[in-house]
């Protein structure tokens, strides 16, 4: 199978099959940011697991409250992020790769700030805070780095039409797009043109008046102009049509474009592929050859082998139904496709992170309140 062969970023890196796992918050990090024991185990399971490219839960660029999330704002949180890497190099092929993240504040009191809010100095440094950690990401060993411009966060509500800014950050696609070319212009500063550097992005952001697949067309061929090695195709996510529950801070994922961004049961197969295939073929007739993952509702090998057999995308982002059972890869690589405890796309795991709470699989729960993770 195409699914289980070595892929190479042209001559950066190689990795052992065509699987990426995507982001997932765990909740396994302490609220100061740092890296735990239990959040070492359960990337290390992962990557048992087999995948080829594992992308780490977003790490924050700048010191931002926000719950169990990961940091790289400082130099102090490298020595952390580098023994998980080495864990995982010396035990497994696993090649690894944070999730560089800014995000803005928002409140239970219903407050969220947007793009328009932040004064113009502010917005000229975050290029440097995304290098910053970048330098910091490869100090720790990382294989590769992905900057998030996908679903509620900074990035995305930049290059977003909901972005209502009236300086050269805010207006056109090309004023839109200024922030996210700095960043990655600094990003590739920091870490040299030897690194893998990436970038997740939506193909279409499901609200009314945001971005659509034909916005998504002119973000990705930019970002592809300005020499990144992969573009990985999310959607949603955003803030825009979030339900508001008195007492609670929005919830991105709670309204129709969260449920394309982690698509639950009642959503088709592939549903979010077409994004991916169609940048893809964008790319392509414009001439470059970036690589192309997609992700969404694909639930088995045989799934995710048909979606790269057909040429929409060159990765595939299974994320899960590997959290539901790590052996997800290695399972159905050998031939034990029915040993694979399957995720039914519950959303239980999502509940759990928007909870704050150490996000696990329910299927992980036994009768008697123990949690037994799937086994080889």
């Amino acid at each position: 199978m195409k699914l289980f062969e070595p892929f190479s970023f042209g001559d950066k890196l190689t990795i052992q099959n065509h699987i990426v796992l995507p982001p997932m918050v765990t909740r396994l990090a302490t609220t100061e940011g740092e890296v735990t024991a239990e959040l070492i185990d359960r990337y290390l399971l992962y990557a048992k697991g087999g995948c080829g490219l594992s992308v780490m839960e977003a790490i924050a660029v700048e010191k931002q409250k926000s719950g169990q999330l990961l940091r790289l704002n400082d130099d102090s949180y490298v020595a952390g992020l580098r023994e998980l890497n080495q864990r995982v190099h010396a035990e497994t092929g696993t090649k690894m790769a944070p999730q560089l993240i800014h995000f803005l504040k928002i409140a239970r009191s219903g407050y969220r700030q947007k793009v328009e809010d932040l004064d113009l100095e502010y917005v000229q440094r975050i290029p440097a805070m995304f290098a910053e950690a970048a330098y910091r990401s490869r100090e720790a060993e990382f294989d590769a780095i992905e900057l998030h411009f996908a679903h509620a966060y900074t990035m995305s509500s930049f290059l977003s039409r909901h972005n209502k800014r009236r300086d050269e950050y805010g207006g056109s696609v090309k004023r839109r797009l200024r922030l996210a070319e700095e960043v990655v212009v600094e990003s590739r500063r920091a870490v040299g043109d030897d690194c893998v550097l990436g970038a997740r992005m939506n193909g279409d952001e499901f609200t009314l008046g945001g971005n659509t697949l034909v916005d998504a067309r002119v973000i990705a061929l930019r970002l592809a102009e300005l020499g990144l090695d992969y573009i990985s195709v999310s959607a949603g996510g955003k803030f825009e049509d979030a339900l508001q529950i008195e007492g609670e801070a929005l919830d991105p994922y709670t309204g129709y474009s969260g449920h394309r961004t982690m698509p639950p049961k009642w959503m088709p197969e592939q549903v979010n592929i077409y994004l991916a295939a169609d940048l893809k073929r964008t790319l392509r007739a414009a001439g470059y050859q970036t690589p192309v993952i997609g992700a969404g509702r694909i639930p088995t090998a045989k799934v995710a082998e048909e979606v790269l057999q057909s040429g929409d995308v060159d990765l595939v982002g299974i994320a899960r139904p590997i959290l539901c059972d790590p052996y997800w890869p290695v399972k159905h690589q050998t031939g034990r496709a029915g040993d694979v405890q399957k995720c039914t796309y519950c959303n239980h795991c999502r509940e759990a992170e928007g909870a704050y709470e150490d996000v696990t699989c329910i299927q992980w729960k036994a009768k008697d309140g123990t949690m037994k993770v799937p086994t080889l």
